[in-house]
């Protein structure tokens, strides 16, 4: 059984009051903490544990801290209201303190593209323009004391606990569109701290006051109905709660002095008093967790823990700046990325898989399965095995990627969805070496299985359909492309209402796949298929089809596409 340590690998001490918060710093190699009673920050080297500056500037006690997405700015709050921004790499103040509000500022949130700073003091919620640094609209009136604050991953939520309620409130209107009381069902007991998951669909939240609420409640965000009460095993108040970049772990810090990873038979990781905060490392392989004891500790995940079951499908996890430039086709940054975590520590096997993951994508096999052998050598994992087969199969040395996929599956703990996972990965590198129909089959076969994600695999079979066809069009074999493009469409008939493109988001970073317009794309490139082998006729019914079972954007999208079709 994978347990994390319950002992701290390392405990970084300077602060001489308690460590009221942290920020990790996305380049993975600092964090940044304040403490109580105290009116400096300390920016940190993670690699070496040295104070790299003391971040003098405040006239008060510094409450609150935020860090941008692109760590470009550390934000500070303190008990007079005054904020101060700060350069991520040097740690300099950027202008004078800025008076952003009459009291304390609780709670400190960049949007998630660093274009905006939400603050919370008393009853007010404030955004600023990160640019010019000046309010960005009316301040929003909670109504009561708020204690923290959080946008969501798709930058359109703002969620904000105060001790009566937990509000929602829509960016683009201002308008407030989701007010509950959460853990504030008594006057003893206040909502103290928010987390989201990385997909937006759960808002998490945690209580603080004299009931014995000591749970995480969980919140679905399309209907704001409590969908989940996660017993964490505290005794006293939470005070802080995280959520690993993937989605799959959440800590919480406790008076009870603990830190608690959840899932729920981990033992605790202890401090020796109250535990005020906690956050995630960058790469997910460790907690820092601060408190009364005046000490910053790290604790160490053990190899393996970040694969366990999370939302959806996702396996590979990644820094989410990396991540997101896979997504969106932005490899030199992710490159960059990797190679910064690689410089700053040459035994990062984990980062040379995933570099290697990135320089297969732009086709470079041979730097790709450089940096997958590095891995390996370093320390065998899954990761590193999977890229290593990945870069064989676009070698097209099949025979010896196959045998890299045979050892990846010694590292999956038996666990059926990694399993699962790698099967695919497996199958979609051997159909990328070779595409025919021959290699479609590992993937029907599969779906055939016993508690198969048969979901998943009718994507995989849907996209390697669209791929025969083309290349069936590009060779003139237009009748033998519309019996592809057709099974394309019959799988995509269970997934094409669905958000897939999310939902299986790992086969977007692994291989750039536009799952998005998947079914959409099948369905026109049939009707092309079906004109150019004379089957009109067939051409017409399927379009009727498609229009059949389409919601109203993608018909919209079918009617301007017409016209091309006409003109064949």
């Amino acid at each position: 059984q994978l347990v994390p340590s319950t002992i701290p690998v390392r405990v970084f001490e300077a602060h001489k009051t308690c460590v009221s918060a942290i920020a990790v710093l996305p380049d993975g190699r600092r964090m940044v903490t304040s403490s109580a009673y105290r009116h400096a920050l300390r920016l940190w080297d993670l690699k070496e544990g040295v104070v790299l500056k003391k971040m003098v500037g405040h006239s008060a006690s510094v409450v609150s801290l935020a860090v941008s997405r692109d760590g470009r700015l550390i934000a500070s709050g303190d008990e007079n209201g005054e904020l101060i921004v700060w350069h991520g790499d040097t740690g300099d103040s950027l202008a004078p303190a800025i008076k952003a509000h009459t009291d304390g500022i609780n709670s400190l949130d960049f949007s998630p593209d660093g274009s905006m700073l939400a603050s919370g003091c008393d009853e007010t919620a404030k955004l600023w323009n990160t640019t010019t640094w000046q309010p960005s609209g009316k301040p929003i009136n909670c109504g009561a004391v708020i204690n923290c604050i959080r946008y969501s991953p798709s930058s359109e939520l703002l969620a904000i606990a105060t001790d009566c309620d937990i509000q929602v409130h829509d960016l683009s209107t201002r308008v407030c569109v989701a007010k509950f009381s959460g853990h504030a069902v008594n006057d003893s007991t206040y909502n103290y701290s928010l987390a989201w998951m990385p997909d937006t669909t759960r808002l998490l939240s945690a209580g603080f006051g004299d009931d014995d609420d000591h749970t995480i409640r969980v919140w679905d965000s399309s209907t704001w109905e409590q969908v989940g009460n996660l017993s964490t095993g505290h005794t006293a108040d939470i005070n802080s709660i995280a959520v690993d970049a993937s989605g799959t772990l959440l800590a919480s810090a406790s008076s009870d002095t603990y830190v608690r990873l959840l899932r729920f038979s981990d033992p605790p990781m202890k401090h020796s008093s109250e535990v005020r905060c906690v956050a995630f490392s960058v790469d997910g392989r460790h907690i820092l967790s601060g408190g009364e004891d005046m000490k910053i500790s790290e604790w160490e995940l053990p190899k393996g823990l970040s694969l366990a079951q999370g939302s959806d499908f996702k396996i590979l996890v990644m820094n989410a700046t990396a991540r997101n430039a896979c997504i969106t086709g932005d490899l030199p940054t992710a490159i960059q990325f990797f190679t910064q975590q690689i410089d700053a520590d040459p035994d990062d096997f984990d980062s040379y898989a995933k570099r290697s993951f990135v320089m297969a994508r732009q086709f470079a096999w041979d730097d790709a399965l450089q940096d997958a052998t590095k891995s390996v050598s370093i320390e065998p994992s899954l990761m590193g095995y999977i890229s290593k087969g990945l870069a064989l199969c676009g070698k097209q040395q099949v025979l010896d990627a196959m045998a890299a996929f045979d050892l990846a599956f010694t590292f999956t703990n038996a666990d059926p969805k990694t399993t699962h996972f790698l099967f695919l990965i497996k199958a979609i590198a051997s159909f990328n070496a070779n595409a025919c129909e021959r290699t479609v089959l590992p993937v029907q076969e599969l779906a055939a299985r016993p508690n198969a994600d048969s979901l998943a695999c009718r994507v995989v079979e849907a996209y390697m359909r669209v791929q025969l066809g083309t290349i069936a069009m590009d060779n003139g074999l237009h009748r033998e492309a519309a019996g592809h493009f057709t099974a394309a469409v019959n799988a995509g008939i269970f997934f094409s209402k669905l958000d897939v493109h999310s939902t299986y988001e790992d086969f977007v970073v692994l291989f750039g796949w536009d799952l998005k317009s998947l079914w959409q794309t099948a369905n026109q490139q049939r009707c092309h298929a079906l004109v150019r082998s004379g089957k009109v006729g067939a051409a017409f019914e399927a379009y009727r089809y498609m229009m059949e079972v389409s919601d109203e954007p993608t018909k919209a999208i079918f009617r301007a596409w017409v016209p091309a079709l006409d003109e064949e």
